[in-house]
């Protein structure tokens, strides 16, 4: 009774689903130059187009080492719409790193500060941004809820009722919380996001370096309405999976007892290649809902503009913009990973 009283839901607190309205977006800022090699320059190129294309709809703020800050300022150019964070930060993945922002739906927002172990110990150096989610609360003097479990924004989502999607192949991973079980890990979620039902997907793409997280791969889009991504070539690795994760769908119901509505979204039609000549998890569910607009990601593919499409017709009540983020690509992400939004209140404060 205990944890649940001092719980963000024993406190009134959940997690409301990203097209929501925000008060801001925060985004940190590419650092890690043995990830990014020669193509640093291009990662901030990147980056700060969706930044400054964020900026047209929200407020943005970015988190920046010390030692880059001059440079991000620059990229970025002069906007009242953005501000800058000085904070020691190991690379730019915010939705995995910073804050999970929770909300009480009327008068206030608080923060999750989940453990972070670097995508189950597959990078090196990451103390940093272990350290992020607790510092930034801290900075903002935002109510702080810190987690004892390792969870990474990607590796869910919400709509915002009680629902939460998620694959068994990242959060039950032996890398991520091998001392807790299922039923502890889906007690953690209902104490800390409200979700009254987790729906269990197998696994992710193939070649995602954070081991299946579900936000490559499925992502509500509204109540009820849930985007999957899909590949049509009958020998793609990732074929058999993505037919399994939809087939787990359409036999789901919410937490609310509603069945889903479910649009494929196709994968980039080539491969996608990273710096060490390997394939990449690149898909265009790595996008970002702003007040307003769709950020989508785009890779130079034939699928960009069809993709693109497909998810303006899910929202259709905003603006598609897709940036170009092959090179974000190349680092292991895209938009989506990129950003982590804070939700506003009814009343408008923050």
């Amino acid at each position: 009774m205990d944890d649940y009283l001092h719980s963000p839901v024993g406190e009134g607190f959940f997690l409301p689903g990203e097209w929501e309205p925000h008060r801001r977006c925060w985004v940190q800022w590419p650092s890690r130059t043995d990830r990014w090699r020669d193509l640093m320059p291009q990662a901030y190129t990147e980056a700060a187009e969706v930044i400054r294309t964020i900026a047209e709809y929200e407020p943005v703020v970015v988190v920046v080492r010390e030692e880059d800050a001059a440079q991000a300022r620059f990229a970025c150019g002069r906007n009242k719409n953005v501000e800058f964070l000085e904070l020691p930060i190991d690379d730019c993945w915010a939705r995995d790193t910073a804050p999970m922002y929770v909300s009480n739906g009327e008068d206030a927002v608080a923060g999750i500060a989940w453990q972070f172990n670097g995508w189950g110990n597959s990078v090196h150096g990451f103390a940093r941004d272990a350290a992020l989610a607790g510092k930034i609360l801290h900075h903002e003097r935002t109510k702080s809820f810190p987690a004892d479990m390792v969870l990474e924004g990607g590796a869910i989502s919400a709509d915002g009722y009680g629902t939460v999607l998620a694959t068994e192949e990242c959060l039950l991973n032996e890398d991520r919380n091998p001392e807790l079980t299922r039923p502890e890990i889906e007690e953690r979620l209902a104490l800390f996001l409200g979700a009254r039902k987790v729906i269990w997907l197998g696994g992710g793409l193939a070649a995602d370096p954070t081991q299946g997280q579900v936000s490559r791969v499925a992502v509500f889009a509204g109540r009820g309405r849930v985007l999957v991504s899909e590949v049509s070539d009958p020998d793609d690795l990732d074929r058999a999976t993505l037919a399994d994760n939809r087939a787990h769908l359409e036999s789901a119901v919410t937490a609310r007892g509603e069945s889903l509505t479910i649009t494929s979204v196709p994968l980039p039609q080539n491969p996608q290649i990273g710096f060490d000549g390997t394939r990449l998890a690149s898909n265009y569910l790595d996008f970002y809902v702003a007040n307003g607009a769709v950020i989508v990601p785009s890779y130079g593919d034939p699928n960009d503009g069809i993709a693109a499409s497909i998810i303006g017709a899910v929202y259709s009540d905003r603006k598609v913009i897709q940036v170009p983020t092959p090179v974000l690509a190349k680092g292991g992400g895209a938009i989506r990973r990129l950003t982590q939004p804070e939700p506003a209140l009814p009343s408008g404060g923050g």
